[in-house]
Order: structure tokens, then C-alpha cells, then sequence
């Protein structure tokens, strides 16, 4: 509760503006910028921790402009560490469950039942299960560009923490629904 919030958004994404009244409502500033720019970043002022949640999440966008999806999702996300490491600061990715590849997931066994398809208990591969995919599901094979920027973006994550000490962490988050996805 102590915390002085700040929120960054290039405000891109239909509908994004709704939530600057709620956002003020709950105390947190609102900072105009886009990840792909630098400046932006830094207009942001200090910080002592950063969740980096943007992206072009449309499967779709990566076909129509692919240049979209990969400054913002892989140029954005090497920005945001360019500043967590300037800063000393803790640093938190949210991914996607979109990471993992698709041919994969069509061999998958499914059950039916009343009033949907579940992820069968025997899988033919490691990392699948009722409860879900999890972070040992293979990664050969290709999925999205969507799903590729931000698996590059997530080996860059580990590599600033490797190579710099940077304090981070790595959120293949899945599915995001309802009121302030």
C-alpha cells in the first residue's frame, strides 16, 4: 500500500482508454509512452520494481504487420530490461501461454465432457495434464509470432539475469479474461 504506481501504455489497443478513470480512481499515474521508445521509458521516472505486461497479443496482427508485433513484444521487452538493469530493479515478464508450440498440442489427448473438452490424466507428452500445460511441455516447433517474440523476449529475460545480476522473474501467465484484462 505504500507504493507509488505507474502505469505506461501507448494506449494502441481499442478500448485501452476506458480504463484511465479506474486507474486514477485507484491512485496509479498514468504515463502516455510506448515501450518501443526508450524515452518514453525514462520519462516514466525511477522505479524499484517493473512488471512488464505489454504486447501485441493478436495472432492476427503478426500477419498483417509483422513489424508491429516484434518492436513491441521483443524490442519493447529488451527496452523495459534496458531499464530495469539501469534502475537496480526487480523485474517481472508476464508471458503467454502462447510460447508453446502447436503441432504439439493437437497430439494431445482430450476428454469430452458434459459441457466441454478436458486435457486427458495420459498425455503423450511431458508437461500435460488436467491440470494444464506446465514448463517442461516441449518447445521445438513453431507456434505464432506472437508466441515467438515473447519466448525470445522470455531467453532475454534470462540472460540479463545471468549476465547483469538482474533480480527477475518469468510469468507464462496463460489466459487473461474480464474486467482489466
Amino acid at each position: 500500500p505504500d507504493w507509488e504506481l505507474v502505469a505506461l501504455d501507448n494506449l494502441m489497443r481499442r478500448g485501452s482508454e476506458l480504463n484511465l478513470p479506474r486507474l486514477r480512481e485507484a491512485g496509479i499515474e498514468f504515463v502516455h509512452g510506448d515501450v518501443r521508445e526508450p524515452d518514453d521509458l525514462a520519462a516514466a521516472g525511477a522505479f524499484d520494481a517493473m512488471v512488464e505486461c505489454s504486447a501485441e497479443a493478436s495472432v492476427l496482427a503478426g500477419f498483417a504487420d509483422t513489424s508491429y508485433s516484434v518492436r513491441t513484444n521483443l524490442l519493447g521487452a529488451f527496452n523495459c530490461l534496458e531499464r530495469a538493469r539501469q534502475e537496480e530493479a526487480f523485474f517481472v515478464f508476464l508471458s503467454t501461454s502462447r510460447v508453446y508450440p502447436v503441432a504439439p498440442q493437437l497430439e494431445l489427448a482430450l476428454e469430452e465432457t458434459e459441457t466441454r473438452y478436458e486435457l486427458a490424466a495420459e498425455q503423450p507428452l511431458a508437461g500435460a495434464g488436467p491440470r494444464g500445460i506446465a514448463e517442461d511441455f516441449p518447445l521445438p516447433g513453431a507456434r505464432t509470432l506472437y508466441g515467438a517474440t515473447k519466448l525470445a523476449a522470455e531467453l532475454l529475460v534470462e540472460e540479463y539475469a545471468d549476465a547483469f545480476g538482474l533480480r527477475a522473474v518469468v510469468d507464462r501467465c496463460g489466459v487473461l479474461a474480464g474486467p482489466w484484462q
